[in-house]
């Protein structure tokens, strides 16, 4: 269940990938809108889109 504290929340730890624990980049390069919005990472390595905390978004 997503909370308002995820959505409007700031992080400011690196993030990385909870399938192959790659460390996202710093600066971002959204890919959906979603991410656009709220703040995420698409993980270049295996596809995986997490929230700006690095938990896996199912879509």
């Amino acid at each position: 269940m997503i909370t308002k504290e995820d959505l409007f929340g700031v992080n400011l730890k690196r993030v990385k990938c909870p399938n192959c624990k790659v460390k996202q980049p710093i600066i971002r390069k959204p890919q959906t809108e979603r991410l656009l919005l709220f703040g995420g990472w698409t993980c270049k390595k295996c596809g995986c889109e997490m929230d700006k905390y690095g938990k896996e978004i199912s879509v």
